[in-house]
């Protein structure tokens, strides 16, 4: 049988008195039903007897006596007592939860007070109503975003209040830490202020319900919600009336083909147009790479129609990671800024190698090089080797005649869309092509891969001397109108220089003897185009093996160089067709027959700067960071023969997309040839990585990469960052908690109440076993025994 207890006192303390009876018969429960029943029948059979009696006085005496003996009698039976104890009372714990995230350091309007300033304004206007919990509860204070953190309520409740600084709200993951950290004690109920906006599980809500229920959580959410077994009691922070322009979403494939078209679609939320005034304005939207712009669009606003998508077509011409920003202007009285951009990463991988080949007349150099890329799966080959000038005089029919080069088609409009440009014993003067040369050398700054092969139209022989192109060449050109001076017809056998030993143009076989024995026995090279000397930075690959340039070095036969950020490739000779013959013998494995293959293979890979073929290689830990989160690279390096570089020195350099440099560090590589780097928390925004490394003299022997990323600036709240209230209603509902706004205050909150989790001593009272019971008993019975007999009653 449960015990009765007495009232529960309003003001719990730690140890309290109190009393309750119990029943302490033997008998089993039929027992007792038995006894009371037999009470009670007597009790009815001693009514029907007394009820014809006349004399009420005598009735009502009699009646009284029975009465009394039958519940002396139950008390003899049932053996009640009064059972007096000491009990230990804790109380149950309140947390009090506050959305820390960046959503709620928002306001609606330009200039009103922000989500927390409301909760925190809220907080220290309810302080007596916390006091009155802690009458009966504890109170314990905490912040919620990405993770539960415990806090104070003088910390929360300050005028400054927290930071919001988390970059997302998960309710239900703070709402499961919470329930850990009160296993095995009482948790009375929790309290939550936020704008209701959550990324986690909660968040999938759906935000447009027009009458939020419980029901717009899913099952599993609710369940868990119902577990807790404590009231949640939610205060949304927000208002209607947010005005702002949000990028909400960029919709763009990771990766696109060089040269092939690229569409990027971009969708515009605006909130509060009507309110602020901003029906049909025209709001540009303008997207750029590396802070050039690429490309513009606009919508016009309409209240009516809120999100709105634009489209950007463009044709990326390089291949490489880029960073390309999206943009709207800030408006005036909105809200929020941060969220009027987005940032994107797009990898520009090739589909094909594009070539140019122009050629000044037919030769077997020209027809090996044209069949070897033509033939090449990997290759898009474009290709003049039969001019005429302007001037010639058109007497062949019409399908006969030869078409006029296309100057400006070549080098103003298609010129950036090759990767490699061949110019193969190519005199540039009787084609117009002076006005667009220096188009060329731009190509060969901004990224392109430029080659010049000898012949008696080449060099300085074709004019290039004092040429925009002579400036990017890895040679110094002689100005000299004598052709003797300019060429030399001998046979001879080009020598390596230690720098070529490694280099991967000349890497035609595996290892360095076994490289070194091809090459001295490929055929011979007839005649060359004679330079002033190597340029500074460049590096020589093949040398004459007596001819000397007027400084009194060999003469160079092949040299490269990076020029800005593109590379340059000169051969003075046209007779490396040479190194080809024997080419049908490839099944035969004949090393001398490939030679020439392999190396005109080596030399693209190269100029287009693969990748594979990079002895350096810098490379951020992850393509995109979250605002706040360390940054960390990685650098490798590879010696000539591509064993580990260890103890190499490598500069490192860190600078902002559009300018700017951020640091510089020199790092040393360990004996796996890789050193990490910390760059610490960066501002968010696009960043480039480049890293150099000095090795053998000259840029060409120079060894550089470059990597990009990305640090996120407005976090994944600012998409959509309309307060919601009818999340926090759902858990409020499912948890029989209560929904308000904070403006309502915090009272009338209830919460589980405390209990009893420790008897420390207690005694008992019989109430059966006294000699005034059995007294009592006794006069009853004989009281009425007496008064029947002397009234004449049977």
């Amino acid at each position: 049988m449960n015990p009765i207890k007495s009232p529960v006192p309003a003001s719990v303390t730690e140890t309290i008195s109190e009393w309750h009876i119990e029943l302490q018969a033997p008998w089993g429960r039929a027992a007792l039903v038995a006894g009371l029943v037999c009470a009670a029948l007597i009790l009815v059979l001693a009514v029907i007897g007394l009820w014809r009696e006349r004399r009420s006085v005598r009735r009502w005496t009699l009646l009284g006596l029975r009465v009394g003996a039958t519940a002396m009698a139950l008390l003899l039976f049932l053996q009640p007592a009064v059972v007096f104890q000491d009990v230990t009372r804790v109380p149950n714990h309140v947390a009090v939860l506050v959305d820390a995230s960046e959503s709620m350091g928002l306001a609606e309007q330009a200039g009103a007070p922000s989500r927390l300033a409301r909760a925190s304004a809220l907080l220290a206007r309810s302080s007596g109503v916390i006091e009155g919990w802690r009458k009966e509860h504890r109170v314990d204070f905490y912040t919620f975003g990405n993770e539960l953190a415990p806090a104070t309520e003088q910390g929360l409740a300050h005028a400054s209040g927290p930071e919001a600084r988390s970059p997302s709200t998960r309710l239900r993951e703070a709402l499961a830490e919470l329930r850990m950290r009160y296993e095995g004690r009482d948790l009375g109920g929790v309290v939550v202020l936020s704008d209701g906006i959550d990324n986690g599980r909660l968040g999938a809500t759906s935000t447009a319900a027009k009458t939020p229920k419980t029901e717009a959580l899913d099952a599993d959410s609710q369940d868990f919600l119902r577990a807790l077994g404590v009231p949640v009691h939610t205060l949304w922070a927000g208002s209607a009336g947010l005005r702002d322009v949000t990028l909400v979403r960029v919709l763009a494939d990771d990766f696109a083909f060089a040269r092939n078209v690229v569409k990027v679609e971009v969708v515009i939320r605006v909130s509060g147009a009507a309110e602020a005034g901003w029906t049909g304005r025209t709001l540009p939207i303008t997207l750029s790479r590396d802070g050039a712009p690429v490309a513009s669009s606009s919508i016009v606003i309409d209240p009516e129609q809120p999100e709105q998508k634009v489209s950007f077509e463009f044709t990326p011409d390089r291949v490489g990671k880029y960073i390309y920003h999206v943009a709207a202007p800030v408006l005036e009285g909105e809200a929020i800024s941060d969220n009027n951009s987005r940032t994107f990463l797009l990898k520009v991988i090739r589909d094909k190698i594009r070539a140019l080949l122009v050629a000044g007349r037919p030769s077997w150099d020209e027809r090996f090089l044209r069949g070897l890329l033509k033939h090449d799966p990997n290759v898009d080959l474009i290709s003049f080797f039969i001019l005429r000038t302007p001037t010639d005089i058109d007497t062949a029919p019409e399908e006969m005649s030869l078409i006029p080069f296309p100057t400006e088609e070549l080098f103003l409009e298609q010129l950036r869309s090759f990767d490699v440009v061949f110019l193969q014993n190519f005199n540039f003067g009787p084609y117009g092509i002076a006005p667009y040369l220096g188009e060329l050398k731009r190509y060969v700054e901004e990224g392109g891969g430029l080659v010049m092969l000898g012949g008696d139209l080449s060099f300085s022989l074709g004019g290039y001397p004092h040429t925009p192109v002579a400036d990017v060449l890895p040679v110094e050109l002689i100005d000299d109108a004598l052709p003797d001076r300019l060429v030399s017809l001998e046979t001879f056998r080009p020598q390596l220089t230690p720098e070529a030993k490694g280099h991967p143009i000349m890497a035609l076989r595996p290892g360095v003897r076994e490289n070194q024995q091809l090459w001295d026995s490929l055929p011979p090279l007839e005649g060359c185009n004679l330079v002033l000397r190597a340029r500074p930075g460049a590096t020589v690959l093949l040398n004459h093996p007596f001819l000397r340039t007027s400084d009194g070095q060999p003469l160079p036969i092949l040299a490269g160089s990076d020029m800005g950020k593109g590379r340059a490739l000169a051969l003075m000779s046209d007779s490396s067709w040479r190194w080809g013959f024997g080419a049908a013998d490839r099944l035969a494995e004949d090393a001398r027959g490939r030679a020439y293959q392999r190396f005109w293979e080596n030399a693209i890979r190269w100029l287009i700067k693969d990748p594979e073929l990079g002895l350096l290689r810098v490379e951020a830990e992850q393509p995109e960071y979250a605002r706040g989160e360390e940054v960390r690279a990685v650098v490798r390096v590879r010696e000539a023969d591509y064993r580990p570089a260890r103890g190499a020195k490598v500069a490192l350099t860190l600078s902002k997309s559009g300018g700017g440099q951020v640091l510089e560090r020199t790092l040393t590589t360990d004996d796996q040839g890789q050193a990490t780097v910390e760059l610490g928390k960066l501002p968010s925004g696009g960043y480039r990585l480049t890293a150099k490394r000095a090795a053998g003299g000259g840029l060409l022997a120079m060894n550089q990469d470059e990597d990009v990323f990305l640090v996120r600036g407005a976090g994944i709240e600012a998409e959509q960052p309309e307060a919601r209230p009818e999340v926090l209603r759902a858990v409020a509902e499912a948890t029989q908690g209560s929904f308000r706004e904070v403006e309502a205050g915090m009272a009338g909150m209830s919460f589980l109440p405390p209990r009893v989790v420790k008897v420390s001593q207690f005694h008992d009272v019989e109430l059966w076993s006294t000699w005034l019971s059995l007294l009592a008993a006794v006069a009853c019975f004989s009281a009425e025994w007496w008064l029947r007999r002397r009234w004449g009653l049977s």
